[in-house]
């Protein structure tokens, strides 16, 4: 497509993570800084000038699937519409970027003209069935938060799932599509941070990806992640706040993942727009992409010795973090876009709605119904 599309990036009220913000704020920097955690789709808004909505509850039994993907919580999670995540039982930790709950800024999905839009993606479930339904011009996409079901197919009579995958794989028509949900560029979030701060990075310091650990909050270096200590580069941990995690890792030289349990990856795909070099083993990323075969390491010998080298060798540093930044530019924005403008196309060009029969939702209605429904 020769302009950009127009797209609308929803989350429900009852959704524990992401931007607090009314769909009247337009500052990338604002909306980021206002995440209750993660990063997520940022480069929706800040390349693309998407709008983001926060979305009434609906009663739908597709609109609940959010009671399914993370079953531990779901129960305290209509808490959202009026308090804050750190209120929330066993989320006192937490530090969300706005003292505002999502229900401040809540709107009813269905009071707004979806044609206006050429593709709109929902964060899980946020508008029924039959509201997508009655837009056969507008590209509707959802993905499941956890990433935990209904990604192999699509399902709820939408036109296409994102299945947080950034694999390269570009689609041509609706259904499966790689898209990750750290939705970014090779220099979105610096540039977005640099705006915020005023000044450069300061680039030095190692910053330990956040499940290296356990602990919860993060306050110390566990014992097996000390020996990098002896690179002389200070050891960062994580900040609760987005706004200061984003801060560490702006300042950061390396992103280094020693240990722990093995992660999907957004947590990298930040660093490198954030201009750090991410170093660990491939193998314990599902996001394995992203770690380019010289900043694979697979022991902490090889680690030392890969940083001490850089410290010694600033033209390598810069080398190689540019070509990180090229693949995370590829896999984690080109394409990805690519893909929902290709889909978008074929749907246009075909005049036609994906089949959802009868039989297509109560096939999805048992797969997928969520327990114990509040009503």
């Amino acid at each position: 497509m020769k302009d950009k599309p127009k797209i609308a990036l929803l989350k429900q009220e009852v959704y524990q993570d992401l931007y607090v913000c009314p769909v009247t704020e337009k500052d990338p920097e604002a909306i980021l800084l206002s995440s209750m955690g993660r990063v997520g789709p940022i480069g929706l808004m800040a390349e693309l000038d998407a709008d983001f909505y926060i979305i009434k509850e609906e009663r739908e039994w597709e609109t609940q699937i959010y009671r399914k993907v993370i079953p531990h919580i779901a129960k305290d999670l209509h808490l959202l519409k009026t308090q804050t995540l750190d209120k929330l039982p066993g989320q006192g930790f937490k530090r969300p970027g706005s003292p505002l709950p999502n229900g401040k800024f809540a709107v009813d999905g269905r009071a707004i003209d979806w044609n206006a839009y050429d593709i709109v993606i929902s964060i899980n479930v946020a508008l029924p069935t039959n509201v997508v339904r009655q837009y056969p011009r507008t590209l509707f996409a959802y993905m499941i938060g956890e990433a935990n079901l209904a990604t192999g197919s699509v399902h709820f009579g939408y036109d296409v799932t994102l299945n947080q995958m950034a694999r390269g794989i570009v689609a041509e028509r609706r259904g499966k599509v790689d898209f990750p949900y750290t939705f970014v560029g090779a220099h979105t979030l610096e540039r977005i941070m640099q705006r915020h701060l005023q000044r450069p990075s300061l680039r030095r310091g190692i910053f330990m990806e956040i499940n290296s650990t356990t602990e919860r909050p993060v306050t110390r270096v566990p014992d097996h992640f000390k020996p990098l200590e002896t690179t002389g580069e200070p050891i960062i941990l994580h900040q609760q706040r987005i706004g200061d995690n984003l801060t560490s890792i702006y300042d950061a030289k390396y992103f280094i993942k020693w240990g722990g349990r093995s992660i999907r990856g957004n947590s990298v795909a930040e660093a490198i727009s954030l201009g750090a070099l991410a170093i660990m083993n491939r193998n314990e990323v599902i996001h394995k992409e992203l770690i380019i075969d010289e900043c694979h390491v697979t022991t902490m010998e090889s680690l030392l010795n890969l940083i001490n080298r850089l410290n010694q060798a600033p033209e390598l540093y810069e080398k190689l973090k540019a070509k990180q930044q090229a693949v995370l530019q590829d896999l984690f924005f080109d394409k990805p876009l690519l893909s929902l403008e290709n889909c978008l196309r074929e749907k246009r060009n075909t005049g036609t709605l994906l089949r959802y029969t009868w039989w297509h939702k109560l096939s999805d209605r048992l797969c997928f119904l969520p327990p114990k429904l509040p009503w």
